[in-house]
């Protein structure tokens, strides 16, 4: 009997030391679980790397968007205005009004829309089929010649066609200018005076019209010239304030003026 007693207490008591060594593994386990670890509140490794925060740079992008820009941007030298005034008379090779008449360079620049250059100009010469047109003034050397003064005009047209058009409305402008001088006392429209020109035609007319401020005696000479060689025409515009305008036939300042500006065309 007590045999079997004994025997019976030893198999409790290895039940007892099986029980203890499972619940010792159960709690090790449960110390190293990934919940414990999120209990910590510390985030793992790979969640707190961050993206990068500086952006790939666009240098190379910008560079070409800029050189682009900045080459379209550029005029076309051969397009400009300026482009002209190489076919422009300088200050010297205007015929002054007598041996001793001198003129001086005044501004160069595009035509103005909104302002006529010739007396007899009705709409600007881009408004009748020019690309561009540049103007150049005249100012007498002599500061006591007042109101006398000068000015050329050269346009240029896509074709000769279209610059032929273009100067026979210039010729229409003159037969319909003495409705632009009924402001002035005693205004007349000359004759339209043919101009021989290599290359080209050329003509011109005188206006008279008057009074000339502080001077009863005189009234203004005003001639309009023109000229179409190719497909420029240049105008001219040369006004005296005097008493008479005595010259030669074929003699006058303006004819020698568009001689010199159709060569300067051609």
């Amino acid at each position: 009997m007590a045999t079997r007693a004994t025997a019976r207490l030893l198999a409790c008591v290895a039940l007892c030391l099986v029980a203890t060594a499972c619940n010792g593994s159960a709690a090790d386990d449960a110390g190293s679980s990934p919940s414990g670890a999120g209990a910590s509140g510390s985030p793992s490794t790979s969640a707190s790397t961050s993206p990068s925060t500086s952006p790939t740079s666009p240098t190379s992008s910008t560079s070409s968007t800029s050189s682009t820009s900045s080459t379209s941007s550029t005029p076309d030298a051969s397009s400009s205005p300026t482009g002209l005034a190489g076919s422009l008379l300088g200050a010297e090779e205007v015929p002054g009004f007598n041996a001793d008449f001198r003129w001086r360079p005044g501004p160069t620049a595009p035509e103005s829309p909104s302002a006529s250059f010739g007396t007899c100009q009705r709409f600007s010469m881009l408004s009748i089929g020019a690309e561009r047109a540049l103007v150049r003034r005249y100012l007498p050397a002599a500061t006591s010649a007042g109101t006398d003064r000068a000015g050329e005009l050269v346009a240029q047209f896509a074709d000769t066609t279209t610059a032929r058009r273009a100067y026979a409305v210039l010729e229409a402008w003159r037969s319909r200018c003495a409705d632009r001088l009924t402001r002035h006392t005693r205004p007349k429209v000359g004759a339209l005076e043919d101009v021989a020109v290599p290359d080209g035609t050329a003509g011109w007319y005188l206006l008279t019209y008057g009074p000339v401020k502080g001077d009863r005696y005189a009234q203004y000479f005003d001639a309009q010239g023109m000229t179409v060689v190719g497909n420029r025409i240049a105008m001219v515009s040369m006004v005296l304030a005097g008493q008479d305008y005595n010259y030669a036939a074929g003699r006058e300042p303006m004819v020698a003026a568009l001689q010199r500006a159709a060569r300067t065309l051609s």
